[in-house]
């Protein structure tokens, strides 16, 4: 087993999203990706790794709202342990290694999910935040509960469903001791529609979308003219990371020192897995032609009806278009609805307030009939 670690293979439990199959070549198992499962621990680990999952609490509620992924509870749901586990394993990325084995880390003869920098970043998101704790009144049905707060005190407020005689109200509320507003209840539906009116109102005219376009494309030209000279210098740093990973084996080999030789060899992991991170780096550096057709259709998309992706996405999605276009939290007050939000610079810039045309006029006037200045006229 551990010859075979050594090799590429992965002889330990098949994780989540793969499964063993006999090699056609013989001798062992090979890991496969095991579909659509795949595609799921492949979502959620991009999602956590890009910020689209802010906590490890809310990929535990995509997978827990998943079909196809297994559950390890009776209830249906997920063990917090399990998630992180998960995150954790570099198998995902392709690589393999068995440090009880003294195997360290190597390249997989599978097929990977994510790249190893995707991998890095979410080893690097584990160690910055604590795992907020999963809700256990969580509901789809208050999906901003905790992003409308109350005016008075700044605090978020709760959401609950109230019991009349036939049926439950739903019903936001503050709870904040000493708050002049605090079990004030406010309707949901006058929560919802004020939202929608907020959200509603963002979408751009197609005179902005053609200038949105316009800038993405104006962008990615930018991004093409400079991959070459990032290119260039990412060799540069794989080239000063082999020199150094060169001196550190000829410290180990001269070094008599057990604690040297510890330090050494945790520097000379990090080096490698520095490497790793170049060098795919330097295989993605120049994106694929196909790539932009890709974004930008989806970047367009959500800005032109960011409303209707809130509507009829999940709870994670109206999450993420939470995050995407709110800068920070809603403040609402129950007697004049919401303040002002703060959004976006870029859904700030095509707002329908500014699609403004202007016309130059004929210096007369009708109160300065004498002026020779021209008059810039806005009109919607």
């Amino acid at each position: 087993m551990k010859a075979r670690v050594e090799k590429g293979y992965w002889v330990f439990r098949a994780p989540i999203g793969y499964r063993h199959v006999p090699c056609k070549s013989g001798g062992g198992k090979v890991l496969v990706q095991d579909e659509p499962i795949a595609g799921v621990v492949q979502e959620a680990l991009q999602g956590y790794a890009n910020g689209r999952f802010n906590s490890q609490a809310e990929v535990q509620r995509f997978f827990e709202a998943s079909p196809h992924f297994p559950k390890d509870l009776p209830d249906r749901g997920l063990r917090p342990m399990t998630v992180t586990r998960l995150l954790k394993k570099v198998v995902y990325a392709g690589y393999v290694e068995a440090p009880k084995w003294d195997v360290s880390l190597r390249k997989g003869v599978h097929d990977p999910l994510v790249s190893f920098e995707t991998h890095e970043r979410i080893l690097e998101n584990l160690e910055a935040r604590r795992r907020p704790a999963a809700r256990k009144d969580f509901s789809e049905h208050f999906p901003l509960r905790a992003f409308v707060c109350c005016k008075s005190c700044g605090n978020p407020m709760t959401a609950y469903l109230a019991k009349g005689c036939r049926k439950h109200y739903p019903y936001y509320h503050c709870v904040t001791r000493g708050c002049p507003e605090k079990s004030k209840h406010i309707p949901m539906r006058k929560i919802d529609d004020g939202f929608a009116d907020i959200l509603d109102s963002m979408r751009p005219t197609r005179n902005l979308m053609d200038v949105a376009e316009h800038m993405f494309l104006s962008a990615w030209a930018a991004r093409l003219e400079g991959a070459i000279e990032a290119k260039a210098a990412i060799k540069r740093q794989l080239q000063d990371a082999n020199k150094k990973i060169d001196g550190l084996l000829d410290r180990i080999v001269d070094t008599s020192a057990p604690s040297l030789t510890t330090a050494y060899e945790k520097r000379l992991e990090a080096l490698e897995r520095e490497k790793i991170v170049l060098s795919e780096k330097l295989d993605q550096t120049v994106p694929p032609q196909g790539r932009l057709k890709e974004c930008i259709e989806l970047s367009l998309q959500f800005l032109s009806k960011p409303w209707n992706i809130y509507e009829k996405g999940c709870f994670a999605s109206k999450q993420t278009v939470l995050r995407l276009v709110f800068l920070e939290p809603l403040t609402y007050c129950r007697n004049d609805g919401y303040l002002t939000p703060e959004i976006s610079f870029l859904l700030k810039a095509l707002s329908r307030k500014n699609d403004v045309k202007k016309v130059m006029v004929p210096g007369e006037r009708i109160e300065l009939s004498t002026s020779s200045l021209p008059m810039t006229r806005y009109y919607h």
